[in-house]
């Protein structure tokens, strides 16, 4: 059996130990649950709107985000998206 992680473990140990919690902390946060999915979905499309007021333009967002111009247009005008 392999020995508990310590404050002396190798540096590689410290960051794959870092690297998985924060993918645990990324699965929890954005698509554990139905829930959590509508929440994240409307925080990116909050997001989008915000950079289109401030001058970024929706080739940007579509190319960004990987949605289809439609999704982007619908987050544009505050209506829920279907993703």
């Amino acid at each position: 059996m392999a020995a508990p992680l310590t404050p002396e473990s190798a540096p590689l140990d410290r960051w794959t130990g870092r690297t998985l919690l924060w993918w645990a902390w990324l699965l929890q946060h954005t698509v554990a649950g139905k829930d959590r999915r509508a929440a994240h979905i409307a925080r990116r499309n909050a997001a989008m709107r915000a950079a289109y007021a401030r001058g970024v333009d929706r080739h940007a967002l579509v190319r960004a985000t990987g949605l289809s111009r439609g999704q982007v247009d619908t987050a544009l005008r505050g209506k829920p998206t279907t993703d």
